[in-house]
């Protein structure tokens, strides 16, 4: 398995592995913000969640400058920019109504 994900990996191109990396992100900070709107009231929750995502996507500007090197400021800033806030919208979306159709909450 881990020789099918490493030849993958290598396949792939810096583009790529940035947005991939970024989806990854995404979908790890949608999980969290669903998580955390269990706890907190929804009208408290969506400025904290917005205002952390900028926080987070920065986070990976830093990783990816560091693990990556691009070659463009493009593909630093804004590859895989929509793709980390369409990914973690759109988890919390899919996990809500997941929850609301198994009429756990």
């Amino acid at each position: 398995m881990k020789s099918i994900i490493r030849s993958i990996s290598e396949k792939m191109t810096l583009e790529d592995k940035i947005v991939f990396f970024r989806f990854k992100v995404g979908l790890v900070y949608g999980v969290l913000v669903f998580i955390s709107s269990l706890f907190i009231i929804p009208e408290k929750l969506t400025p904290f969640a917005w205002s952390t995502s900028i926080l987070a996507y920065y986070v990976t500007v830093i990783y990816i400058a560091v693990k990556y090197r691009p070659l463009t400021r493009f593909q630093l800033y804004l590859r895989g920019l929509a793709t980390f806030y369409a990914t973690w919208v759109l988890t919390v979306i899919v996990l809500f109504e997941l929850v609301k159709a198994l009429g756990v909450l």
